[in-house]
């Protein structure tokens, strides 16, 4: 399967790095735009909801387990894996409660509300085969854009800037109901041609790309030639500019490209 992957990611204006909250894993993982062994690759992203304590932890326990998984099938099997992830979430929160005792800074009695509600996140994840075949899960407003013959061929859990809300479906670390997230998860199957770009992108992104498109514009051809002489340059400033212009609203930002050769 000739594939190349390449992931790029930015925090919010006025923060840091280390609270950037997003996500994003694939399996094999290579480095940027190399070629991907095998006849397989499984990537996922993930939006961790700043609203919720640990949401950038929450993220990437989410993507490692997703992007390890079976390609999923149905939504029962995409609870299944959540319910997965949510069992080692004590670990993770445990893990975090050391370190802070360890910095000498110990969890404080306002902090543990909202540690015990738990932390939230949107979840995408796409499995591609060297046949041919593509399918993804979503929950949430996370979303995979597969563009073939500088066209959008297909859009997926959103179709429209305006789909996108305050409160998306998220995912919880604690206490998941497998039957709930079974219903609100959302799949779709479909076949990729060599030159196929798949684009996965965390929600500003995502919104900001559906816009574009709506206006008229090719938003797949700056961010196909990220990384390239082509390209707008550094992604943190190509973002930031969009922001400056309110073209697109200040979050963690995370982009997954997928190209098909």
């Amino acid at each position: 399967m000739r594939t190349s992957v390449a992931t790029f990611s930015t925090h919010k204006d006025g923060g840091a790095a280390a609270d950037y909250e997003d996500a994003a894993a694939s399996n094999p993982s290579v480095p940027d735009d190399d070629e991907v062994p095998g006849e397989q690759i499984t990537v996922a992203v993930a939006d961790g909801a700043s609203e919720s304590l640990l949401a950038g932890r929450w993220a990437r326990l989410l993507v490692e387990e997703f992007s390890q998984a079976e390609p999923l099938t149905d939504g029962s099997a995409f609870a299944a894996i959540a319910i997965r992830a949510a069992k080692r979430w004590r670990g993770v929160y445990t893990t975090y409660v050391d370190e802070r005792l360890a910095g000498g800074r110990p969890i404080r009695w306002y902090e543990e509300p909202g540690l015990a509600r738990g932390a939230y996140a949107t979840l995408l994840v796409a499995h591609f085969t060297e046949s041919g075949g593509w399918n993804a899960a979503a929950l949430g407003d996370s979303c995979l854009f597969q563009v073939r013959d500088n066209h959008l061929h297909a859009a997926f859990p959103l179709q429209s800037d305006a789909d996108f809300s305050i409160r998306p479906d998220l995912l919880g670390s604690r206490d998941p109901d497998a039957e709930l997230i079974a219903e609100r998860a959302t799949l779709i199957s479909g076949v990729w041609e060599q030159g196929d770009q798949f684009f996965l992108c965390t929600d500003a992104l995502a919104a900001w790309f559906l816009a574009a498109h709506a206006s008229g514009e090719a938003p797949w051809a700056v961010l196909g030639d990220l990384g390239t002489d082509a390209g707008p340059g550094n992604f943190d400033s190509w973002v930031t500019g969009l922001r400056i212009n309110g073209r697109m609203r200040n979050d963690d930002v995370t982009l997954v490209r997928v190209h098909m050769w």
